[in-house]
C-alpha cells in the first residue's frame, strides 16, 4: 500500500501551532482537528499525543503517513483498523494493520498487507425485478416438475423405458432448479466462502449440461425406435444412463 507523502505534515503542524495561540486544551484542539481530512487529522492527533508522557522503554506516538500509532510498550505488536479511504480508494475497515515496537523503543515498518479494497457491487437498473421474475419462474417450474415426476413414479402402468428416460430428463431440470435457487439464496442472504461458491456453480453447470445430454438420449431413443426398429432393443437403460449422466465427465 502506498503511503501518503509530501507537505501534509508541515501543513498540519502549522495548524496545530495556530490552535495553541488561542490557549485551547488538548481535547478542544483534537475536537477542532477532527474536522480535518484523513491523514491530516491523524497527524495532528499524533502531535497532540506528544504531550502525553511516554512509556518508559517503549515507543513514542508516531505518524507513519496514514495512521497515528499511540505510544506502546517495547516488544509489543500494535493493531489498528485499516484506513477507510486513501486517494479515493475505499478499504475494508474490518481488516487490520499492525506495527511492531522493538525493544529499543523504535517502530518497525507498518504492515498494510492485510488491507483489502472494497469493490461495491453495481446492480444494473431493473436487475432486481428480473431476478425476482426468474426466481418465481424457477419455483413454478420446480413444483410442476416434482408433480410430474411423482405421477410417473407412483403409477406402475407408466413404468417403461420411454418414461424412465422422461423421468431422468425431469430429474436434471429439478436439480438445476434447486441449485439455481440455492445459489441465488445464499448469495443474497449469506456470506458464502469461495469453496462453497465454486461447489455450487460447478454442480449447477453440471446439471445444466445433463439437460442437453438427456435430450440427446430422448432423440436417440426415438431414432432407435423408429429407424433401427430391430436393433433398438439392444440398447439398455444402463447405456442411456451412462450417456445422460456420465458421458460429460470424461
Amino acid at each position: 500500500m502506498e503511503e501518503l507523502t509530501g507537505d501534509i505534515s508541515p501543513t498540519v503542524a502549522e495548524s496545530s501551532n495556530s490552535f495553541s495561540e488561542f490557549n485551547l486544551t488538548r481535547e478542544q484542539t483534537i475536537q477542532l482537528i477532527s474536522h480535518l481530512n484523513g491523514s491530516m487529522s491523524e497527524y495532528a492527533k499524533c502531535l497532540m499525543d506528544k504531550f502525553v508522557p511516554a512509556i518508559v522503554g517503549g515507543c513514542k506516538s508516531d505518524f507513519d503517513g496514514l495512521l497515528c500509532w499511540n505510544g506502546t510498550e517495547a516488544n509489543t505488536l500494535s493493531v489498528l483498523p485499516c484506513v477507510p479511504e486513501i486517494k479515493g480508494i475505499k478499504y475494508n475497515t474490518s481488516y487490520s494493520v499492525s506495527r511492531w515496537c522493538h525493544g529499543n523503543g523504535t517502530w518497525n515498518i507498518t504492515d498494510y498487507t492485510e488491507c483489502r479494497e472494497v469493490h461495491p457491487m453495481v446492480i444494473p437498473q431493473g436487475a432486481e425485478i428480473t431476478t425476482t421474475i426468474y426466481f418465481i419462474g424457477y419455483i413454478s417450474s420446480l413444483l410442476a416438475l416434482i408433480i410430474a415426476m411423482w405421477i410417473f413414479l407412483y403409477f406402475k402402468d407408466l413404468r417403461c423405458l420411454r418414461n424412465v428416460i422422461h423421468t431422468n430428463l425431469m430429474c436434471t431440470y429439478i436439480l438445476t432448479d434447486l441449485f439455481w435457487i440455492l445459489t441465488l439464496t445464499l448469495q443474497i442472504f449469506a456470506n458464502i466462502n469461495l469453496a462453497t461458491c465454486v461447489f455450487l456453480i460447478t454442480f449447477l453447470n453440471y446439471f445444466i449440461l445433463t439437460n442437453f445430454f438427456w435430450m440427446f438420449v430422448e432423440g436417440l431413443y426415438l431414432y432407435m425406435l423408429v429407424v433401427q426398429t430391430f436393433t433398438g432393443e439392444n440398447i439398455t437403460l444402463r447405456v442411456y444412463a451412462t450417456i445422460g449422466w456420465d458421458l460429460l465427465t470424461f
